[in-house]
């Protein structure tokens, strides 16, 4: 196949409690839009937890807790705010929280339609982010899943199938074959670009991608893991 015709499979790993996810996403997302051959690629965007079993709590009492001091998470968290800022994107750390995300993770693998899938996620991201809501119970999810047009019944079955935290799970153990953190993209199964790189570092990985070009090497960046994200 060609380098015009050949497909271009960016699986890409994610947690809507992750401060820097959403920031990756979107950076993400600006460069694909830019790209040339945007057309050839396919997108998959699939599950990580980073607080599997943990009850949700305010975000910067955790992090405050996984990095020792309030000093060393107030400088993460400035860090954080400023690059979603020039991407964009609005984070509210007073009224953010950080938890178990297999529920919300399992909702969106339960949607078929693609369309649905994306508006979902980005909601959820908003939801948990922007405007302080909680992504971790049936009530506040079904509200959620209501503004992109899903009923509360469906929500409602989504809660109750127990084969959707497997799907989740395996997402995650494929995940940690690469990578110990998220985001991670990764590229035709072959490189991989960790953490919220810069919209530059997208565009010149899918340029590489199309002719390929690539060598076998990998961006990293600001992550978030179970230990604890980077500043």
């Amino acid at each position: 196949m060609s380098a015009e015709s050949k497909l271009i499979t960016i699986d890409v790993w994610s947690d809507f409690v992750c401060p820097w996810c959403w920031i990756a996403k979107r950076r993400f997302e600006i460069a694909l839009a830019d790209f040339e051959h945007k057309d050839l690629v396919q997108v998959n965007y699939k599950a990580f937890r980073l607080a599997a079993g943990q009850k949700a709590a305010p975000i910067k009492q955790v992090l405050a807790q996984k990095f020792g001091n309030e000093q060393s998470a107030k400088g993460m968290i400035q860090a954080v705010v400023a690059n979603a800022t020039e991407t964009g994107l609005v984070y509210n750390f007073d009224t953010m929280l950080f938890g178990d995300t297999t529920k919300a993770h399992a909702l969106v693998k339960a949607v078929d339609d693609n369309d649905i899938k994306k508006a979902l996620s980005e909601r959820l991201y908003k939801a948990c982010t922007t405007d302080g809501r909680s992504i971790f119970e049936v009530n506040s999810l079904a509200e959620i899943a209501g503004e992109v047009g899903l009923s509360e019944s469906f929500v409602q079955h989504a809660w109750n199938d127990e084969t959707l935290p497997y799907l989740v799970a395996k997402d995650e153990k494929e995940a940690r074959e690469v990578a110990n953190g998220v985001p991670l993209f990764v590229f035709n199964n072959g490189f991989y670009i960790s953490g919220a790189q810069t919209v530059d570092a997208f565009k010149l990985a899918l340029q590489r991608m199309h002719s390929d070009a690539t060598e076998d090497e990998s961006f990293q960046g600001q992550t978030c893991g179970l230990n604890g994200c980077d500043s």
